[in-house]
């Protein structure tokens, strides 16, 4: 099943019951079900977590989303970060922070014999590729000159379920206190804002 977003989502259902339908749908069509219940049921499998590389200030970039279906190619454009690189270490991470020392650091490499350039003209092509069997490859090219070097990762440095299940949790909790402390901000900002209107009025009045 996918997400479309020109529908509505629907709020009547509960969660635990639906993961317990979907679990026992899974459960059932691997077993070799036919019923009608099962037979029309499509198994994807997805990114359990957001797959990306480390850029300047120890933040993710994301290339590939969570719960992306896989298999996915998913390409994007990075560029230098200073003065006359002549060498970039591309860092893959998967999590959900944006910061990288709260991700999962799956490997790395180093892409060397850059031209050397201001920061920001030498541009990468970056891409994740993820296979029926989820291993993931990632590559990055240097537009230029073609220059190229890439990483295979397998499950070898993955992490569970249980930590997975922690990390969404995290990354939300954390987007809910951002979201609160932007609402506070803009509350404070408004009222700053009438506060001063009303001291010009009144001072106006005198």
């Amino acid at each position: 099943m996918t997400f479309s977003p020109q529908k509505k989502l629907n709020m009547s259902i509960n969660p635990d019951e639906a993961v317990a339908y979907g679990a026992a749908l899974h459960a059932a069509t691997l077993s070799g079900d036919k019923s009608e219940e099962v037979r029309d049921v499509l198994l994807l499998d997805v990114t359990p977590l957001s797959l990306g590389i480390g850029v300047t200030g120890d933040r993710m970039f994301t290339v590939v989303k969570r719960n992306t279906p896989i298999p996915t190619k998913q390409t994007s454009i990075l560029e230098t970060s200073q003065d006359n690189q002549d060498c970039v270490v591309f860092r893959v991470y998967e999590g959900e922070r944006e910061q990288t020392k709260y991700n999962n650091l799956l490997g790395y490499f180093k892409l060397t014999g850059i031209p050397r350039a201001r920061r920001g003209v030498i541009k990468f092509e970056v891409t994740f590729d993820i296979d029926d069997n989820g291993i993931l490859n990632v590559s990055a090219v240097e537009t230029s000159t073609n220059n190229n070097n890439k990483i295979t990762i397998k499950d070898k440095g993955r992490i569970g379920q249980e930590c997975i299940a922690r990390m969404v949790a995290e990354a939300k909790e954390l987007k809910r206190k951002n979201n609160a402390r932007r609402e506070n901000f803009t509350a404070m900002n408004v009222l700053q804002s009438f506060c001063s209107v009303k001291h010009s009025c009144t001072h106006e009045m005198h």
